[in-house]
């Protein structure tokens, strides 16, 4: 009894496919500075594809930020106080150990299933409470180091760029960053490790974000891509409703 998704139409930016393709991706700048159209962006363009390719482990320390995927299919767990998020990092952890089993298995180098996308929408919170400070930094160390050839993604947000947030031992694993609108250079170099983004336009009065998009040694200013609160709620809809959930062949 095979299960299948109908699948929602629609196009996603290129900016969004090439962030979710790769191991891990820092998004970090001011408030207001449009971190949070950027991730309900790309959690948009994930939701493009069905659960059979894409899950999720939702971090979401305020509990507004990320609590209306919490339903979807895709959505393995959903986590809002501190203790549910080591937990739901430890619940990535173990996921990666068992995909590890199967590759080993099967004699092969990098999983071939479902991408697994951990996101966390407050890291600055869950990295400096004294009661879980070290259990999430010792597991979200060994997810960023060893995760990647198991189809298992970091996805990271702070407003609070700094170097006791981004620790180097952490930062250095983000292989994708997207630096937006800082308060200061020392904010904008923690994150792309160069000058700039103090100086992009305040959205507020440009009507627009940008960022600056590092991946590798490159680093591009983007024009942000911005998804409606309507297709949101449109694929939100899609995939809450039953058509949108497994059906037996």
């Amino acid at each position: 009894m095979a299960a299948y998704y109908r699948t929602p139409a629609g196009s996603v930016s290129r900016l969004f496919t090439d962030c979710l393709q790769q191991s891990h991706l820092l998004i970090a700048g001011a408030t207001g500075s449009g971190k949070s159209v950027f991730e309900n962006g790309l959690i948009a363009a994930a939701l493009y594809d069905s659960p059979l390719r894409r899950r999720f482990i939702l971090i979401d320390p305020k509990g507004t930020e990320l609590d209306m995927y919490q339903d979807l299919p895709h959505t393995i767990t959903y986590a809002h106080t501190t203790d549910e998020a080591v937990q739901a990092l430890q619940t990535a952890a173990d996921i990666v150990q068992r995909r590890f089993a199967d590759m080993r298995r099967r004699h092969i180098k990098t999983y071939d299933g479902s991408h697994l996308y951990i996101i966390i929408d407050e890291l600055m919170y869950l990295m400096n409470r004294p009661t879980v400070k070290r259990q999430v930094y010792d597991l979200l160390q060994d997810l960023l180091c060893i995760a990647r050839s198991a189809a298992v993604h970091v996805i990271a947000i702070t407003q609070n760029p700094t170097r006791d947030t981004l620790h180097p031992s952490i930062r250095c694993n983000f292989d994708a960053r997207m630096a937006l609108r800082t308060a200061t250079r020392q904010d904008s170099r923690n994150i792309i490790e160069v000058g700039g983004c103090e100086r992009l336009p305040n959205p507020k009065t440009a009507g627009k974000a940008y960022g600056y998009y590092r991946h590798g040694g490159d680093i591009t200013l983007y024009e942000l891509p911005y998804v409606t609160e309507d297709e949101i709620t449109r694929l939100i809809r899609h995939w809450t409703a039953p058509a949108g959930r497994p059906r037996t062949a």
